[in-house]
């Protein structure tokens, strides 16, 4: 039971992870659409470039 309940708690925070960096992928789009440039972006979300070329 141990083991289900530590699974379970290390797929949801995996789960809240990978939602956090969509939401910084979508904002560092719409930053970029709107003409913020690119080293600022990065350095505000975390990001990097790799990360948006992803």
């Amino acid at each position: 039971m141990e083991q289900y309940e530590e699974l379970t708690v290390t797929t949801a925070e995996r789960l809240i992870s990978e939602g956090i960096q969509q939401g910084k992928l979508e904002d560092a789009g719409k930053m970029l659409k709107k003409g913020i440039d690119l080293n600022t972006i990065l350095e505000i979300t975390g990001l990097t470039e790799q990360d948006l070329r992803d």
